[in-house]
């Protein structure tokens, strides 16, 4: 079996040596330099990459991976295409040979998502179908580009031994031409669900609320619109930007998707803010017996802090349930230790225990 890993790249200095070293145990090691300005290319070649330059216009991200799998050798019979912002764990390759069988198009591996290389606590993971056959696939999509097989069956493996592991970089420059791209890919297909989700959301945090709830409204309704963890997060972007409406699109929401936390402090948060301290009681109660993230990139670090806790206390100080109250105020000071709000709520809830335990 021989193997290629391959990218595309555009100064990706910071990441040139990790990328390569990671990928070694590869037969090529590939990369499409679209530009770079600085020493990517020479880095890549001095750590023994083959580095192809190329020029993609207009730019697009299919265009540009297609391109780079172009350049693959035909003797290749799997392709691991990762990011220069990814690195493949050790012991990879006879992971994946063992896993590979004749019949396989493709091979889907673990990805871990982390804040930092130093860090090894993973933010979130997810399988994704990093590995493939070196025949019948292409990138679709000018930005968020999906691999498709083009032959008439895929068979698909996986194997969560295999990991490989990002550290992405939000300040780079490229991403400013994600929304544009996003329109186009609009255009070209406005049934793709997947698209018509990502651009709602992006026009959702470039504050053109307008554009985005109709695009998220009719990701809901489109057939492909299947998943219930996108679909309720489609549901929470558009609580936020209809407020007269946001109980009823969080209710919608948590219908859709009961088992996630994040619809709970939603609404926590919401009957919070109406003072409404039974309900608040009721979201705080389902949030916190919410333990396991789902584990897709759509999970939300906060939701796993303090606050729940902290909403939780606050509603049961508000219905005199004192023992929940200090119960949830420690816990919520157990994960914001430094909180000295959280600090004065808790002395607070257990002299008002105190105080009706002398009373009964």
């Amino acid at each position: 079996m021989k193997i290629a890993v391959y990218t595309i790249a555009l100064n990706e200095a910071a990441n040139a040596e990790r990328w390569a070293n990671s990928a070694v145990d590869a037969d090529y090691r590939i990369v499409a330099d679209t530009g770079s300005t600085d020493d990517t290319v020479e880095r890549l070649t001095a750590a023994g990459v083959t580095v192809y330059r190329i020029a993609v216009r207009p730019w697009r991200f299919d265009d540009a991976r297609n391109a780079a799998m172009a350049l693959i050798p035909p003797d290749v019979d799997v392709c691991c295409t990762m990011d220069m912002d990814r690195f493949l764990e050790p012991g990879w390759r006879p992971k994946l040979e063992a896993v590979w069988a004749p019949e396989t198009t493709a091979l889907y591996c673990q990805t871990v998502y982390r804040s930092s290389v130093d860090d090894p606590a993973p933010l979130r993971s997810w399988p994704a179908k990093n590995f493939h056959h070196r025949w019948r696939y292409r990138f679709r999509r000018p930005v968020h580009e999906a691999l498709v097989f083009s032959g008439e069956t895929e068979v698909a493996a996986s194997s969560s031994d295999i990991v490989m592991v990002e550290v992405q970089d939000l300040a780079k420059p490229t991403r400013s031409s994600y929304l544009p791209l996003m329109e186009v890919a609009h255009r070209e297909d406005p049934d793709d669900s997947q698209i018509c989700f990502w651009l709602g959301r992006d026009l959702m945090w470039a504050n053109q609320h307008e554009r985005a709830v109709p695009l998220l409204e009719r990701y809901l309704a489109l057939p492909t619109s299947k998943w219930a963890e996108e679909r309720s997060e489609a549901m929470r972007y558009i609580a936020r930007m209809q407020r007269q409406e946001r109980l009823t699109w969080l209710d919608k929401a948590r219908m859709e998707a009961p088992h996630r936390r994040e619809i709970w402090l939603d609404l926590a948060e919401e009957f919070h803010g109406r003072a409404d301290w039974l309900n608040l009681f009721w979201a705080a109660t389902n949030g916190i017996e919410k333990t396991h993230r789902t584990g897709s990139y759509l999970d939300d670090a906060n939701c796993w802090g303090f606050r729940l806790y902290d909403l939780g206390a606050i509603a049961s100080w508000r219905l005199n349930a004192m023992d929940r109250a200090v119960e949830w105020g420690r816990a919520a000071l157990e994960l914001d230790t430094r909180n000295q709000r959280l600090k004065d709520n808790l002395d607070f809830f257990i002299r008002r225990k105190e105080e009706l335990r002398a009373s009964a």
